[in-house]
């Protein structure tokens, strides 16, 4: 007989996970998939819009050995959602016994891909910023304030300038980190954002060049987040290092797609992904002068160590949920 599956709510994984969780977690994935103990196939997306759906999905499965689980992150983005008061993206982790398919938890994934998203930029500038005194965020929205939240815990920040579209999401996004113990920037323009920047960060849903190859100084790290082009070409061109989280889905998704589509990149562009780097594969700078460029279009992987650590801390604590049998 198989067990019983448990339904995990969004509230139920943060009683059990925190925000260093979730970073620790996204950092060990990426380590453990350096080392081969991870496997991960790159994400398949159903785009719906072509048949007047308004969404998208990705469907993003993985096996952790370390935590000996294995399942399927399903994410996906919903434009309506905002106009009915719900967030643009939602997410679900399904947990399986590698073992014998048993579905061991379905998983509100909310939570969990947005503080996954969220660690991602602070663990890649401990290993790849020079400094991070002065960090640029060109976006402001939930992605944008979970990623400084982790920023916050894991690196050492002077000021942060902030720069969007809408000056009322600059505020909010601003006020936000009231007390945090940085300096907080209201910026008019991505060009005032980026001059002298030590990181910059854009996070948005644009198809547009909102940092050009002027605006970065000798050192920058430059972070892209979003689904599509996010930086001058130029900019790309002229960076001394150029980095992918995973390479089957940065060639083909995010800031470097269309440059892979006009030939003006090739795998061989780039020195490498970010696994190979915090396995300890692969170095990352090789001087401070460095301008080094990552795209990061998310893995799936480190969302079901997320998962599975709130399963098991669920399971120890004896934490009452939920249970269906589905073979029943």
């Amino acid at each position: 007989m198989g067990v019983k599956t448990k339904i995990i709510t969004n509230k139920q994984v943060q009683e059990v996970v925190t925000v260093n969780d979730a970073i620790e977690c996204v950092e060990n994935t990426w380590k453990w998939f350096g080392e081969g103990k991870v496997i991960m196939p790159t994400k398949v997306t159903t785009d719906m819009t072509s048949v007047g759906v308004p969404g998208w999905f990705n469907s993003m499965p993985s096996y952790i050995g370390p935590f000996g689980a294995a399942g399927l992150k399903l994410v996906g983005g919903y434009y309506d959602n905002p106009k009915n008061g719900l967030p643009y993206i939602k997410a679900t982790v399904v947990v399986t016994d590698p073992h014998n398919g048993d579905l061991r938890a379905v998983i509100c994934g909310d939570w969990i891909s947005l503080y996954r998203t969220g660690a991602q930029p602070a663990i890649v500038c401990k290993y790849l910023a020079t400094s991070t005194d002065i960090v640029t965020i060109i976006g402001s929205g939930l992605q944008a304030t979970s990623s400084l939240e982790c920023m916050a815990k894991l690196l050492k920040i002077k000021e942060v300038r902030v720069c969007d579209l809408h000056p009322e999401a600059r505020v909010k996004f601003i006020e936000h980190f009231k007390g945090y113990p940085f300096k907080m920037v209201d910026c008019t323009s991505n060009e005032e954002g980026c001059k002298d920047a030590d990181v910059i960060i854009t996070v948005t849903t644009a198809n547009a060049s909102l940092v050009e190859e002027s605006w970065v100084k000798k050192g920058a790290l430059v972070l892209t987040m979003g689904s599509f082009t996010e930086i001058s070409e130029e900019l790309t061109l002229k960076a001394d290092k150029l980095f992918v989280d995973h390479m089957g889905q940065g060639l083909h998704r995010g800031n470097f797609k269309e440059m892979v589509d006009k030939g003006l990149l090739t795998e061989k562009s780039f020195a490498g992904v970010i696994t190979d780097i915090v396995s300890g594969k692969v170095k990352g700078r090789d001087n401070p002068d460095q301008r080094i460029i990552m795209a990061i279009v998310g893995m799936g992987a480190p969302d079901l160590t997320i998962g599975a650590l709130a399963l098991k801390r669920i399971e120890e604590k004896g934490i009452k949920v939920v249970e269906v049998d589905i073979m029943g």
